[in-house]
């Protein structure tokens, strides 16, 4: 029989390796399931992990993070457990299981079930299949459901004919499947799932988790052909009902953000958010008011919103002639990272883009050598007038006028001897 596991690199063979060499040790069967086996089979790379077995997840969990160096979490309602390891991995444990949806859109109730109930219960045919991973049936592959040929003749195909009605979000993961994987929708499947949009399939699923998904999509390294498909067959409705689309524009940003993404500069930013932002931002003001009531946002993510929504000013102040770094740093020191990467994948003058990047690269991170004790000595009492000095030598600095510690003190005792004051020097 063949062996599914024989040509992954030894890393990931060896982690595989080690969870199917305990779980034979604790008498449990276990699986590597869903996107991993996908990944595998094409030779992508994946750092997620799912493992199905039919024991206790705990037990084998426990076990792989003490021998592995890993860290624990169990979550024992669910009976399921997550392990990370230091060398990157993202374990998820779970027990095979099976699942009902009692109305359209509503999350799933679970009990216990077999491997096939497992793999049935999955999203695609090449998201369903298993490969055991203990040492006896090291590398067989289980395909109940055909994912195996789905894959090599690039079809993204749902198990059954109530899948898009049960579950709604596949139907945003059909098109991120198919668009990132350069796959095509089989025919049957696009006429469920064009018919469960007709349906308005996606408004039975609450909206957090509508925009998850969608969020997912803008993640993918390269979202911006991703769009039109969503547009054409009218996934991004339930966003708003009057949101319209500039393709050409949408284009353009996703190019500029493709050239900054690549930067150091921005690579702990959350694209997705960008993304979504440059979706909404040149819709008339009640449909961005809109999408920003109807959703869940955490705090950042409004705020990143609400900033970049006034792009043309900001960039407009950007824009002045003669500005200082400090003038730059007070405009865009409140932004959240976000709105300020949103600011120069939309900035046209060079100058501009000169300047964000200058404060990003520079004048963002300028700290003062001198403390507020060192204001209390020379007579500046604590309180706003102490933050007001210390904030008037930080501008000072950005623009180069001081250097040294003893440039900051000079620069502290000029300012007070132009207000003629010692304690309040402004």
């Amino acid at each position: 029989m063949r062996n599914y596991l024989s040509k992954i690199d030894k890393k990931t063979s060896d982690l595989i390796r080690m969870i199917g060499q305990e779980a034979d040790r604790k008498g449990i069967s276990a699986y590597v399931v869903g996107g991993i086996v996908r990944d595998i089979l094409i030779k992508e790379k994946n750092f997620d992990l799912d493992i199905v077995v039919d024991g206790d997840t705990a037990l084998l969990a426990e076990a792989l993070a003490k021998q592995g160096k890993g860290r624990v979490t169990l979550h024992k309602s669910f009976g399921t457990a997550s392990v990370k390891m230091p060398e990157g991995w993202h374990i998820d444990f779970a027990a095979a299981r099976k699942e009902q949806y009692v109305r359209p859109g509503a999350l799933p109730t679970v009990q216990a079930g077999s491997l096939e109930d497992d793999l049935f219960r999955r999203d695609f045919t090449i998201n369903a299949m298993a490969i055991a991973i203990n040492p006896r049936l090291w590398g067989q592959l289980i395909d109940r459901f055909g994912g195996l040929k789905d894959l090599w003749a690039k079809k993204i195909r749902i198990l059954h004919d109530q899948s898009f009605i049960d579950d709604p979000t596949r139907i945003l993961r059909a098109v991120r499947f198919e668009q990132r994987l350069g796959f095509s929708i089989e025919r049957k499947t696009l006429v469920l799932m064009k018919a469960a949009i007709g349906q308005e399939a996606l408004r039975t699923i609450n909206p957090s988790r509508y925009f998850s998904e969608l969020k997912k999509i803008f993640s993918e390294a390269d979202p911006g052909r991703y769009l039109k498909r969503l547009s054409d067959l009218g996934i991004l409705k339930p966003l708003h009902s009057q949101l319209s689309i500039d393709l050409n524009d949408w284009n353009r940003f996703c190019r500029n953000i493709r050239a900054l993404r690549c930067q150091a500069l921005y690579r702990n930013m959350d694209f997705g958010l960008v993304y979504f932002i440059g979706l909404i931002a040149k819709s008339p003001m009640a449909v961005r008011e809109g999408i920003l009531e109807r959703f869940h946002w955490t705090k950042t993510e409004r705020e990143s919103i609400r900033q970049s929504l006034g792009v043309r000013d900001i960039l407009g102040q950007l824009s002045a002639r003669g500005l200082t770094p400090s003038q730059v740093y007070k405009i865009l020191r409140p932004m959240t990272g976000e709105t300020v990467l949103y600011l120069r994948a939309r900035a046209l003058r060079p100058e501009i883009c000169r300047r964000i990047d200058r404060f990003l690269v520079k004048d963002k991170g300028v700290k003062l050598y001198i403390t507020g004790e060192d204001l209390k000595r020379v007579g500046i009492v604590a309180g706003i007038n102490m933050g007001k000095a210390l904030q008037e030598i930080l501008y000072l600095k950005i623009d180069q006028r001081v250097c040294t510690k003893k440039d900051e003190l000079n620069a502290v005792l000029s300012l007070q001897k132009q207000t003629g004051d010692r304690k309040a020097p402004y």
